[in-house]
């Protein structure tokens, strides 16, 4: 979200905060858990843009695997979308395509349908990060880190 100037009224105070750590299952229409790599993301991705207003709006930082971490809660702890990724391909190999090939490659020949469960797993309070600066861990300490690292990775990849 961008930052529209600094605020010059009212009192100042220390704002931590707190992020969700859900479990994400991405399974085949057929109930077969994908395996491969890179898919995750482009699944998430749609999840995203299709179902913004079912996850009220918020953004997440996806670890590429099976944790997803979210700034506030979802509205329900579990939830299951259907999406469906389209790739175009073409059946020319190698080469320059012709016209027939480029038309070809315009259409999707290749579409593959995910389903996407997303269940709440818990809470990371980020008052953690602040104790740590100061010299005190806490349980919470190395997954706070971890959140933050995902989510400065998956920034630094849209970059």
């Amino acid at each position: 979200m961008a930052r529209r100037g600094m605020g010059s009224k009212g009192q100042k105070i220390q704002l931590l905060t707190n992020h969700f750590k859900v479990n994400v299952a991405l399974l085949y229409e057929d109930g077969r858990p994908v395996e491969a790599k890179g898919v995750g993301r482009k699944v998430l991705d749609k999840v995203q843009q299709t179902y913004s207003s079912e996850l009220s709006g918020k953004e997440f930082a996806y670890d590429g695997e099976k944790s997803l971490f979210t700034i506030g809660q979802l509205p329900l702890n579990k939830h299951e979308f259907t999406v469906v990724l389209e790739e175009v391909t073409s059946s020319n190999a190698g080469g320059s395509p012709n016209d027939t090939d480029r038309k070809r490659m315009r259409r999707p020949y290749n579409s593959k349908t995910f389903i996407v469960q997303i269940n709440f797993a818990a809470k990371i309070p980020m008052q953690a990060i602040a104790s740590a600066l100061k010299g005190v861990e806490t349980e919470s300490s190395q997954e706070a880190l971890r959140v933050l690292d995902i989510i400065l990775r998956q920034h630094a990849a849209k970059q």
